[in-house]
């Protein structure tokens, strides 16, 4: 199927962005990845107007839904490139329609597509997401901690946070959902207490409860849930000297 791609371009960090349109006919049950790879693997590399055009920068791993490395927006909507396909994106009776791909925008740009989510990392650290002893078995926590365990840390869920932002304290529903597996695989004490006080803060503390996160997850983490369920358990914690 013939198409437009527009790619919401960045040549550095600092510069600033621009859009470039590339003629693509590509079969309808191809990928977002398969087209940028058979774009860079061009020959001679030019736009829809004549102009020389650099291979265009993305990130990515595996390739199959389970790194989360390809997250970037997709006409308008935080998705990873390699699970969504032409066919959600275009219609057949559509003329020439119009892909838009542009970068994550609450991560610092490297270059084009490919974005710096070293932060969320970062806010891992600060929360002490791990374990310094054997994890704690709880039968009736093992669904919750399956889930948890999921998040590829792509980065969707913040992309459409209204509360998120690298200039403040929210940590944003990656960080909690991972805070809540850590949680209920301490031991039950002081130490757990502080912990679970301290990512409530941080975390729940600051969302307001618009639960896009959900509607965008890739892995679809019951990210409210969670959310809830380490609420309740810092409401204990309340009550216990």
């Amino acid at each position: 199927m013939k198409f437009i791609l527009k790619i919401k371009r960045y040549d550095s960090t600092h510069s600033g962005s621009y859009f470039q349109a590339f003629a693509v006919d590509e079969p309808l049950d191809s990928s977002v990845t398969s087209v940028l790879t058979r774009l860079n693997q061009r020959t001679s590399l030019t736009d829809m107007e004549g102009q020389p055009a650099r291979t265009v920068e993305w990130e990515c791993s595996c390739m199959q839904k389970m790194c989360g490395a390809c997250a970037m927006v997709i006409n308008g909507i935080p998705r990873l490139a390699c699970a969504t396909f032409l066919q959600e994106l275009c219609r057949k009776e559509q003329e020439n329609p119009v892909i838009r791909l542009e970068p994550l925008s609450k991560f610092p740009v490297i270059r084009d597509l490919r974005v710096d989510r070293s932060q969320l990392l970062q806010d891992m650290k600060k929360m002490k997401i791990w374990l310094n002893t054997e994890a704690v078995v709880d039968k009736k926590e093992l669904e919750h901690q399956y889930q948890s365990a999921a998040c590829l840390m792509c980065g969707c869920c913040l992309e459409v946070c209204p509360n998120y932002s690298l200039e403040n304290d929210f940590v944003g529903a990656a960080v909690m959902s991972n805070a809540y597996r850590i949680a209920t695989q301490l031991p039950k004490g002081s130490n757990r207490r502080q912990f679970v006080k301290e990512n409530v803060k941080r975390g729940q503390g600051h969302c307001s409860k618009a639960l896009s996160c959900e509607k965008v997850c890739p892995v679809n983490i019951p990210v409210g849930a969670l959310a809830s369920k380490m609420n309740r358990l810092y409401i204990k914690g309340l009550f216990i000297k």
